[in-house]
């Protein structure tokens, strides 16, 4: 009994360090006007390094593994509150348009190029899958410090991510359900829950609305005791090494993720009007990564459906893409104040 006490306190003591560090990075993120995504990926790949998973995390791992699968869940029902369907219809036509050519051009170079280089269809699908998913968070606080979120490019970037990021959801429990052929495994039934809590997240932003005192209290509790503990399973997968050994790997994701988007999103030059110039900034704006693709990669590749390599360079793709785009915004309203508008 003083044995199993003991190991409970030292489990308790364990979590609460990894919780404080976790809200030390995002606070130093706040301060310093950086994503708090970019702040929990880097806490996560601090925490998870062999290091420290070695010298304190090795007796947790299942503890830390499953804590990490309840953060995921939790994470895409925060996600879900990120959607507002007023940004969804006030550019609808131009949302849809862009939102496809943004989704499906990523989808098709990141499966061919990877098919080329003699991966599995499956695997070759599923990094073009994350190379279609956006981040609604990190646009939507760059756009409000900018002010320039309810402008006409603000709304595009916003409605066009949603659709983007809940076709890429859809598509990965395809794909799960067509390669695995049931939802009965571990890696399925999380997908199936993981939707179910998005659309929970959409639910409650919808009826409820993601201001009011008790559901902004409820965010808090979530993104500060549960959430971190998914960067930090995250961060036990990544591979520092794999990242040295094949860096090909890790420049052609990134290229590829940033050129498919771009150019997919100025593919729709002649349905949407807007100007090359306009169109190139959505495609930065739809090239910034987050959560929802981190998610995704964490559960495709628990279900063996990417190498340690490539999950590694998804999460630094995500980590680039992520931090370019404040700058990239900025830069351009400098120099055209209007080209939001």
């Amino acid at each position: 009994m003083i044995i199993s006490i003991s190991s409970v306190l030292i489990l308790l003591v364990t979590l609460t360090v990894i919780l404080l560090v976790c809200f030390l990075f995002t606070w130093l993120a706040k301060k310093t006007n950086i994503p708090s995504v970019v702040a929990l990926i880097l806490a996560g790949l601090l925490l998870g390094s062999p290091f420290f998973k070695d010298l304190i995390l090795y007796k947790y791992l299942n503890v830390v593994s499953t804590l990490g699968e309840i953060g995921f869940v939790v994470l895409m029902f925060l996600a879900g509150m990120e959607v507002s369907w007023q940004m969804l219809y006030k550019e609808k036509e131009n949302s849809l348009f862009i939102a496809f050519f943004a989704a499906l051009t990523p989808l098709m170079l990141g499966t061919a190029v990877f098919l080329l280089f003699g991966f599995s269809l499956l695997t070759s699908i599923t990094i073009g899958i994350t190379m279609i998913i956006t981040a609604e968070a990190t646009k939507a606080r760059v756009l409000l410090d900018l002010k320039k979120l309810k402008t006409k490019l603000g709304s595009l970037m916003m409605g066009a991510g949603i659709i983007d990021d809940i076709f890429g959801i859809f598509l990965f429990a395809l794909i799960t359900l067509i390669f695995t052929r049931t939802f009965l495994t571990n890696e399925s039934l999380l997908i199936v829950i993981a939707i179910i809590a998005f659309f929970m997240g959409i639910a409650t932003h919808k009826y409820i609305g993601r201001e009011t005192p008790k559901i902004k209290k409820i965010e808090k509790f979530l993104l500060v005791f549960i959430v971190p503990f998914f960067f930090l399973a995250m961060g036990m997968k990544f591979d520092f090494q794999s990242l040295i050994l094949t860096p090909y790997l890790l420049t052609i994701i990134i290229l590829l993720a940033i050129i498919g988007k771009i150019l997919g999103v100025m593919l729709t030059y002649p349905m949407t009007k807007l100007r090359f110039k306009q169109l190139y900034l959505i495609g930065w704006g739809m090239n910034s990564r987050g959560a929802v693709e981190l998610a995704i990669a964490f559960v495709a590749f628990n279900a063996g459906f990417l190498t340690e390599s490539i999950y590694s360079s998804i999460i630094v793709m995500a980590l680039i893409t992520t931090l370019i785009f404040p700058f990239i915004i900025t830069r351009m309203i400098k120099k055209e104040p209007k080209i939001m508008n």
